[in-house]
């Protein structure tokens, strides 16, 4: 998956004004129908009233879907910016990135034990240059555990962060809004 945080900031940005204009537009459509209603008054008015009315509890509901939508864009915002501006990520990967990082390691190691087999009482000039490579292993030990246990655990906020966006994707349902055909009012 590709993260762009520039990218889902700007889509936010236009789901907020999208929303924004939905509600203006719902409350304005919903006045002049309230003001309508008190011209309008036979049995096809109030066929069409009750309708609006049970449209107007979708269309409630519709918004406050479209509000808890906004509440997950600002989420996974909030949550992959801490991570970085730009992510590419594979998390079916995950296991191979990291026993490549156990089979380098275990390489490190046995190279490490290499040199400590290594009988130097002999050539004193020659073990100090050894000694300094080994020292140097023994560091790029430590940067392969802690780039492990780096890359570890920012896979694992990335599928913690995944699982909490799909849950609370799963728990909206926005319902589409079907056009009404007026004529059955007239």
């Amino acid at each position: 998956m590709i993260i762009n945080i520039q990218s889902l900031e700007k889509n936010s940005s236009k789901l907020i004004k999208s929303i924004d204009d939905f509600s203006n537009n719902i409350s304005n459509i919903y006045n002049e129908l309230n003001w309508v209603s008190g011209y309008w008054n036979d049995y096809h008015a109030r066929l069409f009233f009750t309708s609006v009315e049970s449209e107007r509890i979708k269309i409630n509901k519709t918004y406050d879907e479209l509000v808890l939508l906004k509440e997950v864009y600002k989420y996974i915002i909030s949550q992959y910016k801490s991570i970085g501006n730009k992510l590419k990520v594979n998390l079916e990967t995950k296991d191979d990135i990291l026993n490549k990082f156990n089979l380098f390691n275990d390489k490190v190691n046995e190279i490490i034990s290499l040199y400590n087999d290594l009988d130097l009482s002999f050539c004193s000039d020659v073990a100090s240059k050894i000694n300094s490579q080994k020292s140097k292993l023994l560091k790029i030990k430590e940067n392969i555990i802690s780039a492990k246990t780096k890359i570890k655990s920012t896979l694992e906020k990335i599928e913690e962060i995944e699982k909490n966006i799909n849950f609370k994707l799963s728990k909206i349902d926005i319902e589409v809004i079907k056009r009404v055909d007026i004529n059955e009012f007239m």
